[in-house]
């Protein structure tokens, strides 16, 4: 518990639930940080025999497979040392982009909002360069720094396992919370099996994205990918998009805006591409020339689409 709260350590007491306030540190977004790094040390700490934690935020309802999920990815943590977290959180999982409750994605970007973590990642590379209280940084930006990634990757769902219904906070407001978290799917089904787990291991994966592109049919290129009827009105099929992105992510910020999917910053991505649904087709995005599976599966005379800016 961050700081003297009566009313936290009331509920804890009725549901016997063990808790320890920590003193505040620092301010603003410093203080959450340093709450971060006492909790985990806390964690460890309390559970000696236990490899791996699972970071829980108070403003999350979680999913009825939440639990489950974890279980079910655990070991590729174990197996895969190129992967350094799981979450249960998708950033582009909303209502309308994602739909299948088994599926698995790898992502560069740590998305936290209910995640796993490694006792070895924390303790041996994590809590030594631990941001001090007076870097005024958010904990889950630092982690998404190439500086702490080392290239490692994330493993989420295509469906979150949890939802952000917290609509105050330093960095939430109701605005805020209504245009990119009130529409966020979260899964209902208590008895999911998540489907070809090992295929998330790392040389797995990018062969199931090779044979996903082989199987894709081109979107019409030469159509505005902005209007309603870009993506067919078929069910089943997936598709591949290859847009223009160069030195920046402003091609795919544009094109999230006009899908309706998160647009703050380039999050959700691996190695190029962006996997969603849309109108119950699997989307693949590849950026060009980014993503190197551009260079392999990119017709010759096929020209990346660039994005307009929208007024």
């Amino acid at each position: 518990i961050d700081g003297e709260f009566e009313e936290v350590r009331d509920v804890c007491d009725l549901l016997r639930v063990n808790y320890k306030q920590n003193l505040p540190v620092s301010s603003k977004n410093a203080r959450i940080t340093q709450h971060y790094k006492s909790t985990l040390v806390h964690l460890f700490d309390t559970h000696p025999r236990a490899d791996y934690g699972i970071v829980i935020e108070e403003d999350l309802d979680i999913a009825p497979d939440f639990f489950e999920y974890f279980s079910q990815t655990i070991r590729l943590l174990e197996q895969d040392s190129s992967l350094f977290c799981v979450s249960a959180w998708n950033d582009q999982g909303y209502s309308h982009s994602s739909q299948d409750a088994t599926l698995l994605y790898r992502v560069e970007t740590m998305p936290g909002l209910g995640w796993m973590l490694g006792r070895k990642l924390f303790q041996e590379e994590l809590l030594p360069q631990w941001p001090s209280p007076d870097k005024f940084w958010d904990w889950d930006m630092w982690m998404r720094t190439e500086y702490i990634r080392k290239g490692r990757e994330c493993v989420i769902p295509d469906i979150s396992r949890t939802f952000h219904f917290g609509q105050s906070g330093l960095n939430m407001n109701p605005y805020f919370h209504e245009i990119y978290f009130k529409n966020h799917a979260i899964n209902t089904d208590p008895n999911v099996r998540l489907e070809n787990v090992n295929q998330l291991i790392s040389e797995h994966y990018e062969e199931l994205i090779h044979n996903l592109i082989d199987k894709s049919r081109l979107l019409d290129h030469n159509k505005n990918a902005c209007d309603p009827d870009f993506i067919p009105d078929t069910k089943g099929e997936i598709y591949t998009l290859y847009i223009k992105l160069e030195d920046n992510f402003d091609n795919w910020i544009r094109l999230a805006r006009c899908l309706h999917l998160w647009d703050l910053d380039a999050r959700g991505f691996h190695k190029g591409l962006w996997r969603f649904w849309l109108k119950g087709n699997h989307i693949l995005v590849i950026g060009v020339p980014l993503s190197e599976y551009a260079g392999r599966h990119m017709p010759s005379d096929l020209s990346p689409v660039l994005i307009e800016e929208l007024n």
